[in-house]
């Protein structure tokens, strides 16, 4: 695992900031950005599993068909995927099939998943699917902290405020 700079710090933050509005629309709180090997934002992704009725649709599997639905999907080819939270086993072997060769995420999936509760939780992490397959690809993750907790926690108090 290596270190994220400051341009991965900036994708991280979009990432979060799209978690937080689709928070705010009712859905589990996560964001996924993914970027082309030049750097540049092929798309972005945001969890409307609760909205949308459709449990696959999760923030890097979106960010994945987006680009895909918009003829992008040769830019994901050697790419970085950053994620608000761990990526689950379905979405880490989508960016496999995808081409992306780097994963970041902001919040590991054991501590957002004591935050959120309910679901079920794999013991397989992103890092475990990306090292099963024969290409390499790296993970970066947690990065940020506390402050990679701070979507999840406020999912949760709106959500108690809900009537």
């Amino acid at each position: 695992m290596s270190e994220i700079d400051e341009v991965d710090r900036g994708h991280l933050h979009r990432a979060l900031v799209l978690a937080a509005e689709t928070g705010d629309a009712g859905n589990r709180p996560f964001g996924a950005v993914a970027i082309a090997a030049d750097g540049s934002v092929v798309s972005e992704g945001a969890n409307s599993v609760a909205t949308s009725g459709d449990v696959t649709e999760h923030a890097e599997l979106d960010a994945i068909t987006t680009a895909c639905a918009e003829g992008n999907a040769s830019r994901l080819i050697g790419g970085t995927v950053y994620a608000s939270g761990e990526p689950c086993p379905m979405c880490s072997a989508a960016m496999v099939w995808a081409g992306v060769r780097r994963i970041v995420f902001a919040a590991k999936a054991s501590d957002f998943g004591e935050i959120l509760g309910g679901g079920p939780t794999f013991r397989l992490s992103c890092a475990d699917v990306a090292q099963s397959t024969e290409v390499e690809i790296e993970v970066t993750g947690p990065a940020l902290g506390d402050e990679a907790l701070e979507p999840f926690r406020r999912f949760v108090a709106e959500q108690r405020e809900r009537p």
